[in-house]
């Protein structure tokens, strides 16, 4: 099976599409870059299918999530937004959501005034659950995230002003015990 999922990857032009490149005879590497080239070798629908395969539920989802846990594809965050806007099955957008949680970087900082503002309770809390991840994991800034901080300080559901309020303790190094 190896053997046929083989191809020739173009490193070089990978690389000049990631900006590798800063100068003549200098190259750039990093983590971000790495996920953003596995990314492409694999496929973009490919990544997006997995986030269908783990929202199904079906057999082999939890290593589908691991795996884009590890690469924090574009893509997946993109598919998992979509199943949320766009499904009427309210475990799938629950689900999907869920799996955001731990796909998302900071480039799904703007979507979580929407599940915030989401009538549904566990919607709420995920979305939630993707700030605090984000921000727990250093993929965003505490200055970037204060209106959403704001929110859930009044928030009208509880769990969320209580996740508030522990996250908070855990960014300003206060001890909860």
């Amino acid at each position: 099976m190896a053997k046929d999922m083989q191809r020739n990857i173009d490193w070089q032009a990978l690389a000049t599409r990631l900006g590798a490149f800063s100068e003549p005879n200098a190259e750039l590497g990093s983590s971000a870059m790495a996920r953003a080239a596995l990314e492409e070798i694999v496929g973009p629908q490919a990544l997006r299918d997995a986030v269908d395969h783990y929202v199904a539920r079906a057999p082999g989802a939890e290593l589908a999530r691991s795996v884009l846990w590890q690469l924090h594809p574009w893509s997946a965050m993109q598919r998992c937004h979509e199943i949320f806007l766009t499904s009427p099955d309210l475990e799938a957008r629950r689900t999907a959501i869920e799996l955001l949680r731990v796909v998302a970087d900071g480039r799904a900082l703007p979507w979580i005034a929407q599940y915030l503002a989401d009538p549904d309770p566990r919607i709420q809390f995920w979305g939630a659950g993707i700030l605090d991840q984000l921000l727990f994991s250093s993929l965003v800034e505490l200055d970037d995230c204060t209106s959403l901080l704001d929110a859930m300080a009044v928030h009208e559901n509880e769990k969320i002003r209580e996740q508030h309020a522990a996250l908070m303790e855990i960014v300003s190094g206060t001890d909860p015990a």
